[in-house]
């Protein structure tokens, strides 16, 4: 069997397709309760499951809808008795004319045996349940929503949700959203952005970035994806930060005035702290540096002009620059450091940035 084959789905097939699908997997359901199966029956099944991936997919999932009739009518026993339509019980042995009369080909393509009206009956709603089971699978799947958004160098974008949700995006940042019936789903490729969720319990809200996920209901958080982590601040709420990845740890819950630093490929928190109204500060359109070390800040400025700025000097790394960092021109800031400590700044042909010792 193909890879191509073994990925197919009962999605995509059209309608009437999986009405014949379904209709051939109940045949073989139903005749397999019976007591006179045999080894034939039995290998010619198997060479039908063996045509085609969807062929067993359909018989499972039909098998679980027989179960949830059987459930079904032992708990509304006067309406399955109204309808003279009970579900066959495997132990009993059928009265003769009722007994359904086998041609079955190696193949399994065709059975060729008949059912009362009942059977038929039940075949039809259970084939009715099915169907309505994958539609409303696929309702709770398709998105009513979807909006994608990017901003440039210098760029701030406020977005209004259907919800109520509010979205602030910070400059060289691009945001996936998709509303679902039960759920609320976005994306951050990259940049950072804060969010103001809506509350509503039956709708999770999450927020995802490579392989880093954040889980709230209502709350007020910012989130950057910057590689190699994940950083997530909370202003106010309760959010729940963890690695997609298989085996990583636990969720973390985090709380007004805590952050987390996610580290995706190696599931490695590490925990800092932020005052609440210091939460998303370039909202305002400025970043203020506070003596931060000089490798920092040419990592924030590296990322709002979208290109590398590379500290040369491993001596230099820790100079301390305090200013005050316009986002709508964050050249103007990478060429005033040598009035403020004593480098050079240089534009490489490529398009990035050198700082180096005077």
């Amino acid at each position: 069997m193909s890879a191509t084959q073994t990925s197919r789905s009962l999605q995509s097939l059209t309608p009437a397709q999986l009405l014949a699908l379904n209709h051939a997997a109940g045949d073989w359901h139903v005749r397999r309760m019976q007591p006179d199966w045999t080894g034939a029956d039995e290998r010619a099944l198997n060479a039908w499951l063996a045509e085609d991936v969807l062929h067993a997919q359909a018989l499972a999932r039909l098998a679980q809808t027989w179960q949830d009739a059987q459930a079904l009518q032992q708990m509304f026993p006067a309406s399955y008795a109204a309808g003279q339509t009970a579900v066959p019980d495997a132990k009993a042995k059928p009265a003769a004319s009722a007994r359904p009369a086998r041609q079955a080909t190696a193949q399994g393509a065709s059975l060729g045996w008949r059912w009362g009206w009942p059977a038929q009956a039940l075949l039809a709603s259970l084939l009715l349940l099915v169907i309505a089971g994958m539609g409303w699978q696929h309702w709770c799947n398709t998105a009513y929503y979807s909006l994608e958004a990017a901003t440039g160098t210098g760029e701030l974008r406020d977005l209004a949700l259907p919800d109520g949700s509010q979205v602030a995006l910070n400059a060289n940042s691009r945001l996936q959203v998709h509303y679902y019936p039960y759920r609320r789903e976005t994306v951050l490729d990259k940049g950072e952005a804060f969010f103001k969720v809506a509350p509503d319990a039956n709708k999770p809200f999450t927020v995802t970035s490579g392989h880093s996920e954040v889980r709230v209901v209502g709350t007020a958080f910012n989130v950057r994806a910057a590689q190699p982590e994940m950083l997530v601040q909370v202003q106010e709420g309760r959010v729940a930060l963890r690695s997609t990845l298989p085996g990583s740890p636990q969720p973390v819950l985090l709380t007004a005035g805590m952050a987390m630093a996610l580290e995706p490929a190696s599931g490695h928190y590490r925990q800092l702290k932020v005052k609440p109204d210091e939460v998303a500060e370039w909202r305002t359109g400025q970043v203020y540096f506070q003596r931060r070390p000089l490798a920092q800040v040419a990592q924030e400025l590296a990322r709002y002009l979208d290109a590398p700025v590379e500290v040369e000097d491993p001596a230099i790394r820790a100079i301390p620059i305090s200013g005050l960092l316009a986002l709508a021109d964050p050249e103007r800031f990478l060429l005033a450091l040598p009035s403020v400590a004593e480098v050079r700044v240089q534009r490489l042909p490529d398009g990035g940035w050198r700082i180096r010792r005077q």
